[in-house]
């Protein structure tokens, strides 16, 4: 069903954008007016880009869309003047920071995906990770060693611009492990 939507919205978007593209009075709205027919394809772009993520839940989709919507207010005049860099400047950084509100992770099952996303570690429901360490034998074979490890404690906190995610791992000696992250704008980062 995902499909039908995002073929129907492309339709839409190349008909609108593509074929029978924007009025005279929009195209005046442009800084050169050379610049309409890049505006176009970028709000083109902008658009599918950004329902292709929500249908498909491709996240580098949403990059696309950003980048074309900067393109387009950049290429925007502005309304008392000819440049007016500063007001582009403060709608643009305005832009910015809801994107990177809308792409940080509200929910823990995100830092647990990051966990899983690493080629050591598995982790299950919260209960328990599987950590699988590379190991040379006496005869110089490698071998894969596989430890369960239990969780101890998981935290995650959601601060609307960036999120924190920490998991606690006991081996069964009681030796702690601790994975930390952050999430600015999607993206976790190990600290």
């Amino acid at each position: 069903m995902n499909y039908v939507f995002m073929v129907l919205i492309f339709v839409i978007s190349f008909y609108q954008f593509i074929i029978k593209g924007f009025d005279k009075e929009v195209m005046d709205t442009y800084f050169p007016k050379s610049l309409s027919n890049i505006a176009s394809y970028l709000s083109f772009g902008a658009i599918n880009s950004f329902f292709a993520n929500r249908f498909f839940e491709i996240d580098w989709m949403l990059w696309i869309t950003f980048y074309s919507i900067i393109g387009i207010l950049i290429c925007k005049k502005s309304e008392k003047g000819e440049g007016r860099f500063s007001q582009k400047l403060i709608i643009t950084f305005i832009f910015f920071l809801f994107f990177s509100t809308y792409r940080v992770p509200t929910h823990p099952a995100s830092f647990e995906n990051y966990i899983n996303s690493k080629e050591m570690y598995q982790c299950v429901e919260g209960l328990e990770c599987v950590k699988v360490t590379p190991e040379i034998t006496d005869y110089g074979a490698l071998k894969a060693k596989v430890e369960i490890l239990s969780v101890r404690e998981d935290t995650f906190d959601w601060y609307l611009l960036f999120a924190k995610g920490s998991i606690q791992l006991a081996d069964d000696k009681g030796n702690i492990e601790e994975i930390k992250g952050v999430n600015i704008c999607g993206f976790w980062i190990e600290y």
